[in-house]
């Protein structure tokens, strides 16, 4: 089936080179999404003030409308990933997303970072599985989550992970302002999760750390040699402000059993397992120790785009294969000229894509791109987007 593009009225036009969603290979991935009404007005926000619950339940009202135009209902969502404006918000947040979601609620991961919109404070992305909504994973002894999150998902053979923090099994933070500490007992949390699924770290395939600045990526990255065989999974660093007052790492990670193919550099760049691959954050630098165009957004754009071409190639996809993007921005001045050097890797529908502003871990560095790809997207995929 050729690619299409269904629209929704019930939808915010999509911003620049984006879809709300985009369904291929049993899977949808959504963009992530902020609290928009159907004319692209920000809901809840008054003047000098934003109201997070307002805001959450328009986010997952929206995911649950895209979801619907692909076939799947918002209860075969596996993983949610959630971005706060500022963790004042967490309450509000937290408390419209318990009434909007039933349990058991997907695996989810959340950061503060700065969004794009103005006057937004919450933003949402989602991945969920077409055939069967997932299974939970359960954890024996360790204590439950204080927020509305299950430690696990796994469908079709797949295992989402929420963020594991440095808490111990019974939920309290250990280490504080020890990297090492912190790292070894984010790793030891996921390997709980793992190990009540029967998977273990040679079936990793994805992480995603989140840290509050750069300081302990040497540790981190120590801690994975040595938890990790070659080839390491596909990696990612972003920087956020934590969820608890301490925390230095939060990890996050999609693991699956079966053959896999590997692109790989300096480090694992790309890594396919099935249908699907997933390429690590590609920046704008021709690698650690060669930045490209310091101050040019548009040129290190195109590096890092060219970079994700170069991976799908080699393992025998295209960039339109491409259904979700990750993007981290320096600045949200830079976002015109980004998505004017992006859009141009891609034949429309774009794929689904989230961008926020945040610290990068390499000094001059303005943008990083992050992505998952179906091969054979390019043929079957359905996007959705807003309005007609």
């Amino acid at each position: 089936m050729p690619r299409s593009v269904i629209f929704v009225d019930a939808l915010p036009p999509a911003s620049g080179a984006c879809s709300h969603a985009v369904r291929a290979g049993g899977w949808v991935f959504t963009a992530g999404l902020v609290g928009l009404d159907r004319t692209g007005a920000l809901v809840g926000a008054t003047a000098g003030e934003a109201d997070a619950r307002a805001q959450t339940r328009r986010v997952i009202d929206n995911l649950a409308i895209a979801l619907d135009a692909l076939g799947v209902p918002l209860a075969h969502v596996a993983k949610v990933k959630g971005y706060l404006a500022d963790f004042r918000y967490a309450p509000a947040y937290n408390a419209a997303y318990r009434e909007a979601l039933a349990p058991p609620w997907p695996a989810r991961a959340t950061a503060g970072v700065g969004l794009l919109r103005d006057g937004a404070v919450v933003q949402l992305e989602a991945i969920a599985a077409v055939a069967a909504p997932p299974a939970p994973v359960r954890t024996p002894g360790r204590a439950e989550p204080p927020v509305p999150l299950t430690q696990g998902m796994q469908t079709a053979g797949v295992l989402f992970a929420s963020g594991q923090p440095a808490r111990d099994a019974s939920g309290v933070l250990i280490g504080r302002g020890d990297s090492r500490a912190q790292v070894e007992q984010a790793l030891h949390n996921l390997g709980t999760v793992l190990d009540a699924t029967g998977l273990g770290f040679a079936d990793v395939v994805k992480l995603h750390a989140t840290v509050p600045d750069r300081s302990g990526l040497s540790v981190y990255r120590e801690a994975l040699a040595k938890r990790f065989a070659e080839p390491l999974p596909a990696s990612t660093v972003g920087q956020g402000a934590p969820a608890i007052e301490g925390l230095l790492i939060e990890i996050e990670a999609v693991a699956v059993r079966g053959s896999r193919r590997v692109v790989r550099s300096d480090q694992t760049r790309a890594l396919e397992v099935g249908n699907l691959v997933h390429l690590a954050g590609e920046p704008g630098a021709e690698d650690p120790r060669r930045l490209v165009a310091a101050g040019d957004v548009r040129a290190q754009t195109r590096r890092a785009m060219q970079s994700l071409r170069r991976c799908l190639e080699a393992l025998d996809g295209r960039m339109d294969d491409i259904v979700k993007t990750d993007v981290t921005l320096a600045d949200h001045r830079l976002l015109p000229a980004f998505d004017a050097e992006y859009r141009a890797f891609f034949t429309p529908p774009y794929p689904a894509r989230t961008t926020v502003v945040a610290g990068l871990t390499q000094d001059r560095i303005l943008v990083e791109v992050e992505a998952v790809a179906v091969l054979g997207a390019a043929e079957a995929a359905i996007a959705v987007t807003g309005g007609a």
